[in-house]
């Protein structure tokens, strides 16, 4: 009880501040972020000299954006939520962290507001909306400070916020979906969140020095999306609606080099497949399918006897249909990330 009450507490002073802060972020940049470092912080009385496996250092960090002006202030609001969730919880040696376990529910209950959020492969409104962004800056911080990655599930589709390979879907419910990561070392590992004004960093802190890390994501597949064609006597005959945009399907081999400050090197190979998703469009009962194949081409030259070229169809987006964004429909080849700590090698 004691904890829905703070997290019910959290909420509303987070709730509070929203609309002033998006009021006073209007038009305005995100604000750069940095990690707090303990470096050149005095020891503590009777601790041993300072040295590099004693002192606390980032072992890596991650940063990804989001919207927080007015019409996605919900999302915002269940991103930064969430992000205070984890911050400053600590994975002992040998220990887990769960995020669903860090997080809780994310409903209405325990704070989190109504928001788009992925079902079944489709956009829909529903509670909690913006918790996979946490857990994915979570999960792409964790592979570049070394740590085990228990278990982790990809979106069924290419998130906009970040890129294929790194990314990490959550659920409860009758079907919970976790993202569970591994302290490897033989020290706790700290987890600090910040999400302010649309940029959302995670970093773990650790006993140093910081593995050298390099993560690779590259396409190595790629499949186009289908169409689904619906009839429907309300819309013109001239006139194409689309529902729900397409998005291609892709197969992600993630590498991830690791080398440890023992000496000792690791190399974790994973691929994801993100199945393509289907572009829906309306039309009307009697409209001919092939005119559709037809409608990129260019007007073809009709005689004295000839019927005349249907007028050219037109597109309409209906209002609920959410636009991809640019790395969903045309991502990099190959992406390569590095730690603060990695070094090239001859």
């Amino acid at each position: 009880m004691r904890a829905l009450v703070a997290r019910v507490a959290v909420a509303t002073s987070l709730a509070l501040a929203a609309p002033l802060a998006a009021f006073a972020a209007e038009g305005a940049a995100p604000a750069p972020v940095s990690a707090p470092s303990s470096e050149g912080a005095p020891p503590a009385e009777g601790a041993p000299p300072a040295g590099p496996e004693s002192r606390r250092v980032t072992l890596g960090r991650f940063v990804t954006t989001y919207a927080h002006d007015a019409e996605h202030r919900a999302r915002a609001f269940n991103v930064e939520l969430a992000a205070q969730a984890i911050d400053g919880r600590s994975i002992g040696a040998g220990g887990a962290l769960s995020f669903n376990d860090a997080v809780g529910e994310r409903t209405a209950a325990f704070g989190f507001a109504r928001s788009v959020v992925l079902r079944d492969g489709m956009l829909a409104e529903g509670s909690g909306g913006g918790a996979c962004q946490v857990a994915s800056t979570l999960h792409a911080a964790a592979l570049l400070a070394g740590l085990d990655v228990v278990s982790r599930a990809p979106h069924s589709r290419p998130s906009a916020y970040i890129r294929m390979g790194l990314d990490a879907t959550v659920a409860l419910g009758s079907a919970p979906i976790d993202l569970r990561l591994k302290n490897p070392t033989a020290a706790a590992v700290v987890v600090h969140a910040r999400a302010h004004r649309g940029a959302l960093e995670v970093w773990f802190e650790g006993r140093g020095p910081a593995p050298e890390v390099r993560v690779t994501s590259e396409i190595v597949g790629r499949v186009g999306y289908p169409r689904t064609i619906e009839r429907d006597r309300r819309v013109p005959e001239n006139v194409i609606k689309i529902r729900s945009f397409g998005v291609p399907g892709y197969r992600v081999r993630r590498v991830r080099e690791l080398r440890r400050p023992d000496g000792t090197v690791r190399r974790d190979v994973r691929e994801d497949v993100y199945p393509p998703v289907p572009e829906v469009v309306v039309v009307a009962p009697s409209l001919d399918a092939s005119r559709l194949a037809r409608r990129s081409e260019e007007p073809q030259a009709t005689g004295p006897d000839e019927a005349p070229n249907p007028p050219e169809l037109r597109t309409e987006v209906d209002p609920s249909a959410v636009r991809p964004a640019l790395v969903q429909l045309r991502p990099s080849t190959l992406v390569t990330l590095s730690s603060d700590a990695w070094a090239p090698r001859p």
